[in-house]
């Protein structure tokens, strides 16, 4: 295969070129304005230097034969688009604060580039409470046909997206966004302007995080959403739409209906520097993106060709331990499937940080009878060790266990409460700690007989535990917490479940079949994490309503979906502890004040706050969870980013280029801004 390949016989139906071969020409920049001349350049570039290699390899879980750009069909088979599209905006990968186009970045690693501006998607925003914002478009952006990639494509792309989803005849419902000039995405929140409509005046904080997006679905070229907008618009009733929904989510946008050349000429999607020229760079094997020169970022970078090898599962880790992929994201522990000693030399973990949006919690439903009790519920997170419950899930070297219990991961926490007000807050073991346990049991009115805890009525002590068999990671770890428990006398019943019945336990629709499970944690955004949200996907530290809408809580509800409480005593003084014996729902507490939670989380999203007021609300906030822990967050991701040092230079392990990220990783930023560099040579450090 190698020979063949060298002798540029293609395997795989799709380009000739093998990684990294080299034989497709580099262009030589020309001191004379491009016609020829000797080579020399008036200045140096990014291709002023004969690189090693011209390609950049990835993988994404996808396949030519599915892939799919329309992100309406009932399957998403639209992994990949992110790398064919241009960059939104760059968020902090510590802070969570996102930056635009023309953000510089140095670049030190460059021969020639001391720093490099990327351009992104987003060039910037305004907000205008207590209704509206406004997104900026960088008026560089193009699709690959060369058509503007702009904010009347976006509204197009969007208006659809409204009408799918069954806004059409739905009373008291708007599209709630305009294209104020071509560059300017104009939105809102509702307004009350027509009937059935309750006005939804909103906090600065809340509308700046709606503005500017890092994530979300690229617009598809207007060719494709138009015309549907213009049926959905034309439809009569509701039957009518349904046909439209129908040959809409039926459409598929596959790679021949976005190539330059071989496809079909209708190039309906795709921006960004890399971009698919030919149907003859798609094979079964990986598809080949090719440099756009006319694309801002391009002048960043010497690399001009970006293959996307289709790989999931156990052929993504095969390419990563052959070396084949020279850029992916995850640090590289001493145990999991990405180790030092699975990977070839000159692959090397090049950075790693705490990740500041990613972790898991212990999600517990109190309508379990044990789970009601708070002691028992602080008794089971002292018998529990997260340490190992941590490293045994995530590896030892690819998470830690959070600092402070507030439901905030450790980087809005420190980021949102004084230094003071933290070490102040009761802070519940790590490290199983049963003489703590056994002390809460015992407050919690239960008693152990024959080595088993039983309740004050003499029932044996258990709940059922799930997790998702997808995850090892979630599987080990809650193995971890069941032995834990069994060990100490506390009965578990441990199911593993596939994703559709284990997303179904949870879904408030569905009466939320569970008692505990393992989920994921985190948000960018403080008032995210202190919010009435009972779908099954997010959690809040206030669940849905289970009279009403189960997405959003009422005030005058007594419980919220999950069994907890609505109206609440909260402690007055931060790391109050204290409570009644046999402590139910609702313990009558001394020196605490009554809180409708709901009225509070409400009242975090609503305008007019002043700092201080919204701090309130925050710690009062974190006062409710560190007092009754109703679920338990108990570590967040060590995240980072390895790759092939032996082709290509990276930024020092601590260079700002190091710190952004879309969609849960750097790699996109790295390489679509430009960042990554091509290596003139083959030296390297073997790894220690």
């Amino acid at each position: 295969m190698g020979a063949a390949g060298m002798a540029g016989c293609g395997s795989n139906g799709g380009s000739t070129d093998t990684p990294g071969s080299g034989s497709t020409p580099t262009p030589t920049p020309s001191g004379d304005g491009g016609d020829g001349g000797d080579g020399e350049t008036d200045s140096a570039t990014a291709t002023a230097a004969e690189p090693v290699t011209r390609q950049i390899n990835y993988a994404v879980a996808n396949s030519p034969d599915v892939f799919n750009w329309n992100p309406w069909t009932p399957q998403d088979n639209t992994i990949g688009d992110l790398w064919m599209s241009d960059l939104h905006g760059l968020r902090n990968v510590h802070t969570t604060q996102s930056s635009y186009s023309g953000t510089t970045v140095p670049t030190p690693h460059k021969p020639d580039h001391d720093e490099v501006e990327i351009m992104t998607w987003i060039s910037g925003f305004d907000v205008e409470p207590p209704y509206d914002w406004y997104d900026h478009h960088d008026d560089r952006a193009r699709y690959w046909n060369g058509d503007p990639y702009d904010a009347e494509a976006r509204e197009a792309h969007n208006h659809v997206n409204f009408f799918q989803q069954g806004n059409k005849f739905a009373e008291g419902t708007t599209f709630n966004q305009q294209a104020e000039d071509q560059w300017t995405l104009h939105y809102w929140t509702n307004k009350g302007d027509v009937p059935e409509q309750d006005p939804d005046p909103t906090a600065r904080v809340v509308l700046r995080s709606n503005a500017g997006p890092v994530d979300g679905d690229p617009p598809i070229h207007p060719d494709y959403t138009t015309p549907y907008r213009e049926q959905y618009r034309d439809a009569a009733n509701a039957d009518a739409v349904s046909s439209v929904t129908d040959e809409l989510v039926s459409d598929r946008i596959s790679l021949d209906r976005m190539a330059e050349e071989g496809g079909t000429d209708e190039m309906l999607a795709g921006s960004g520097p890399y971009m698919l020229k030919s149907m003859d760079d798609v094979g079964s094997e990986r598809v080949i993106l090719r440099l756009n020169e006319d694309h801002p970022n391009a002048e960043n970078t010497n690399i001009e060709r970006l293959a996307l090898y289709w790989a999931e599962g156990d052929r993504r880790q095969t390419l990563i331990n052959e070396g084949v992929l020279d850029v992916d994201s995850g640090a590289v522990t001493s145990s999991g499937a990405t180790t030092r000693e699975t990977l070839p030399d000159h692959v090397q973990e090049f950075t790693r940080w705490l990740r500041a949006t990613g972790g898991d919690v212990w999600q517990l439903n109190w309508q379990n009878e044990h789970l009601q009790n708070l002691w028992v519920r602080r008794a089971l997170i002292e018998a529990i060790d997260w340490n190992a419950v941590s490293a045994n899930g995530w590896g030892e070297d690819a998470s830690q266990v959070t600092q402070h219990d507030t439901f905030l991961l450790d980087a809005q926490s420190e980021s949102t409460f004084s230094e003071d007000f933290l070490d102040q807050l009761h802070h519940y073991s790590r490290s199983s700690n049963v003489e703590n346990a056994n002390r809460y049991m015992q407050r919690a009115g239960y008693s152990k007989q024959g080595g088993q805890w039983v309740d004050p009525n003499g029932n044996p002590a258990s709940i059922d535990l799930s997790s998702r068999s997808g995850s090892p990671a979630n599987v080990q770890g809650a193995q971890t917490i069941r032995a834990n428990l069994a060990e100490w006398g506390f009965g578990v019943n441990f199911t593993t479940m596939g994703w559709n019945n284990w997303s179904t336990s949870l879904d408030p629709n569905e009466g939320l079949n569970y008692d505990s499970t393992m989920f994921w944690h985190g948000d960018p955004y403080v008032f995210q994490y202190y919010h009435d949200r009972g779908a099954w996907w997010d959690l809040g530290l206030v669940g849905g309503s289970p009279t009403g809408s189960p997405y959003n809580a009422d005030p005058e509800d007594e419980v919220d979906t999950q069994g907890k409480p609505i109206v609440q005593q909260v402690p007055d003084e931060p790391g109050a502890f204290e409570a009644p014996d046999e402590a139910g729902v609702s313990p009558d507490l001394d020196n605490a004040t009554e809180v409708n939670l709901v009225e509070t989380v409400n009242a975090i999203r609503q305008p007019g706050n002043s700092e201080e007021e919204q701090q309130e609300l925050y710690r009062t906030c974190a006062r409710y969870y560190n007092f009754y822990v109703p679920h338990f967050v108990f570590h967040q991701y060590l995240m980072g980013s390895y790759g092939d040092v032996r082709d290509f230079d990276w930024p020092d392990p601590s260079a700002r280029a190091f710190d952004y990220e879309r969609s849960f990783g750097i790699e996109d930023v790295l390489v679509l801004g430009g960042i990554a560099q091509a290596s003139t040579d083959e030296e390297f450090e073997p790894p220690q």
